[in-house]
C-alpha cells in the first residue's frame, strides 16, 4: 500500500508531482483490464474541505461528499492553501496537481499512448470549443464523446435521479472511453460519479470543475508567476468580484479557522516527544504478532511510538503483509505517542483498503493525546467506532459484524403500521440491489415508521429510497415517518434540501405518537 498520503483536515491527498498523478492514472487505466474496476480521481482544493466540514469537532457539514474523497482512488492537492498548510504541519505536498494543469497533461499522454477522453458537463458550447482546442493542440489525440448534461444531487429529484442518469451511462459506456473528465463542479461531481461507479465501464474518473473553461479560453487563467506565488483566487476574483470575492472571503475564513487548532497541536506533541526523547531515532514497528483463534486469523499490527514518514514505509510493508493473510485486522496504538499528517493518511487508506474488501479493521491502545490528535484533524468521526479498549472487544464486534451483510432491512408489522429497521451502510450499491417492488408489497397499504438507528451511513442513493417509500403510502393516503436518525444522516437530509419534506421523530415511541396523532 502506498504510504505517502497527507491527511488535510480528514481528507487524505495524495503526496504527488503532476507527472507523477498523470502517470499514476494511465497505470489505472491498463489495469482496468484485469479487474474492471472503475476508479475515481478527485483534485480537492480549499472549497472542497470547508463544503465537507462543520465548525464543530463532532459534526461534519458534508457527510456523503467527505465519504467519497475518503474512497476515492487518488486525490490531488488543486489548491496552493492545502500546500502551505501541509508545510505547516511538517509534512510538505511535492506541488499543487490542479485539474486545468493535469487535463492537458492527460491529452498529451492520451495522444500518445492511443487512449480517449469523454468530455462530460460544462456548457455544451464549451465542452466542444475544449474538446477542438485539444484536438488541435495534441494531434492524434480521440475524443470519444462530449454530453453536457443536468443532473440532479438534491431535493425531490432525487427519487428520480438513478433513472434519469441511465441515459448518460449508457451514452458513455457505448463509446467505451479510457478517461472520463466530469465538470459539474463540487460537490456534483463526485457524488455523481460514485452513485453511478458501478456502472459506468470507464476506467478513470476525474472531477475536473471548470477546466473546460479555461481550456476553451472563455475564462483567463492566472500568469504562470501568479499561480506560482498561491494568488490564482485573486486573479480569479479580480475577473469574476461580484460572484466570487464572498465565496472567497468565507471559505478562506473558515479554512484558517479550522487549520489553526490542528496545527499548534501538531507542533506541541512534536515538542513534547523531542523533550521526553531528546537523543532516540524514531523506532521502526514491531513485527506484527499473529493470534490464531478458532473462527478464523486475526493480525495484530503494531504500530511505532511516532506514526510518521520515516517510519512508514515498513509500517505499510507489514500491514500488506497482515491484509493478504488475515480476515480481521487490528491495529495497536499501546506506543504510540505522537501521529501526524501522513500517519494519518496512512490510516484513512488502510481503512479505506479494508472497507473495500470487507475486512473487519479495529484500533485499540489508543491514548488520550493520540484521540485528540484525530479530533483535530478532523479523522475522529471515520475511526471512532473502530476504537476499542480491549483485543477482546474487537474480536467480538468483528464476530457480530462477519455475521451480517453490509446492508439489510427487517420488516416488523404492528397492529395499525408497520416498523421498518434499517442496518448497516445505505449507498448507491446496495441501493441497487434492495427488491422496492418486493419492499412496497409487504407494506401492504399501513402507514410505516423507518427506524434509522441502526443507519451507519446513508448517500443522496439512499435517501432516495426513503422518499420513494414515503411518495407511495402518499398515493395510498398513508403516514410515513423516520426516526433514530444519527448526526450525519439528518445533516445529510439537511444539506441535500429533504429535511422539511420528511416527519420526523427522536424514536420509536415518539414516532408512534406522531402517527397516532394525524389518525
Amino acid at each position: 500500500m502506498k504510504a505517502d498520503v497527507v491527511a488535510i483536515l480528514g481528507v487524505p491527498v495524495d503526496n504527488l508531482t503532476l507527472d507523477e498523478a498523470v502517470e499514476r492514472i494511465f497505470s489505472m487505466v491498463d489495469g482496468y483490464a484485469a479487474d474492471r474496476c472503475a476508479r475515481q480521481v478527485a483534485t480537492a482544493n480549499v472549497d472542497f474541505v470547508v463544503n465537507t466540514l462543520s465548525w464543530s469537532l463532532d459534526r461534519v457539514r458534508h457527510p456523503e461528499l467527505l465519504d467519497v474523497l475518503r474512497r476515492a482512488d487518488m486525490v490531488t492537492a488543486d489548491g496552493m492553501p492545502l500546500v502551505v498548510l501541509s508545510k505547516l504541519m511538517r509534512t510538505p505536498l511535492k506541488e499543487r496537481v490542479a485539474g486545468s494543469d493535469m487535463v492537458p497533461r492527460l491529452a498529451e499522454e492520451a495522444a500518445r499512448r492511443g487512449k480517449s477522453l469523454f468530455l462530460l458537463g460544462g456548457r455544451e458550447d464549451v465542452a466542444v470549443l475544449a474538446a477542438e482546442k485539444l484536438k488541435a493542440q495534441y494531434p492524434g489525440l480521440r475524443i470519444a464523446g462530449i454530453f453536457s448534461p443536468f443532473v440532479q444531487v438534491e431535493g425531490q429529484a432525487l427519487t428520480d435521479a438513478r433513472e434519469m442518469d441511465l441515459e448518460i451511462v449508457e451514452r458513455i459506456n457505448d463509446v467505451a472511453p479510457d478517461i472520463l473528465l466530469i465538470a459539474f463542479g463540487n460537490p456534483k461531481q463526485e457524488i455523481w460519479f460514485d452513485r453511478n461507479r458501478y456502472r459506468l465501464h470507464v476506467p478513470v474518473s476525474i472531477g475536473v470543475g471548470g477546466t473546460f473553461e479555461f481550456i476553451a479560453g472563455t475564462l483567463r487563467r492566472a500568469p504562470l508567476w501568479v499561480q506560482r506565488a498561491g494568488l490564482e483566487w485573486a486573479f480569479r476574483i479580480i475577473q469574476d468580484p461580484r460572484r466570487l470575492w464572498k465565496r472567497y472571503a468565507i471559505g478562506f475564513l473558515k479554512f484558517g479557522l479550522l487549520i489553526w487548532p490542528a496545527v499548534v497541536y501538531d507542533r506541541f506533541g512534536h515538542f513534547c516527544y523531542r523533550r521526553r526523547h531528546p537523543n532516540s531515532a524514531e523506532r521502526g514497528p514491531e513485527a506484527a504478532t499473529p493470534l490464531a483463534v478458532s473462527a478464523s486469523e486475526i493480525r495484530i499490527l503494531h504500530l511505532p511510538d511516532r506514526l510518521t514518514h520515516a517510519s512508514l514505509e515498513h509500517t505499510a510493508e507489514e500491514f500488506d503483509h497482515a491484509f493478504a493473510q488475515a480476515n480481521f485486522i487490528v491495529v495497536d496504538f499501546s506506543e504510540v505517542s505522537f501521529i501526524d499528517s501522513t500517519g494519518l493518511g496512512f490510516l484513512i487508506r488502510a481503512w479505506r483498503r479494508a472497507a473495500a474488501a470487507g475486512k473487519p479493521f479495529y484500533f485499540t491502545g489508543v491514548a488520550p493525546n493520540i484521540r485528540r490528535s484525530l479530533e483535530l484533524n478532523r479523522c475522529w468521526d471515520l475511526f471512532r467506532g473502530l476504537v476499542f479498549e480491549t483485543l477482546e472487544a474487537a474480536w467480538q464486534s468483528a464476530l457480530e459484524g462477519s455475521r451480517s451483510p453490509p446492508f439489510f432491512y427487517s420488516v416488523n408489522p404492528a397492529e395499525d403500521h408497520l416498523l421498518i429497521r434499517f442496518f448497516g451502510r445505505l449507498d448507491a450499491v446496495e441501493m441497487a440491489r434492495v427488491d422496492l417492488p418486493a419492499l412496497l408489497g409487504a407494506m401492504g397499504g399501513k402507514d410505516c415508521i423507518l427506524d434509522l438507528q441502526s443507519l451507519r451511513f446513508v448517500d443522496s442513493s439512499g435517501l432516495a429510497l426513503f422518499l420513494k417509500i414515503q411518495r407511495a403510502l402518499a398515493g395510498q393516503g398513508r403516514q410515513c415517518v423516520l426516526c433514530g436518525l444519527n448526526s450525519n444522516v439528518e445533516q445529510l437530509l439537511r444539506i441535500t434540501q429533504l429535511y422539511k419534506l420528511f416527519e420526523i421523530a427522536e424514536n420509536v415511541v415518539s414516532a408512534r405518537e406522531r402517527l397516532r396523532g394525524c389518525s
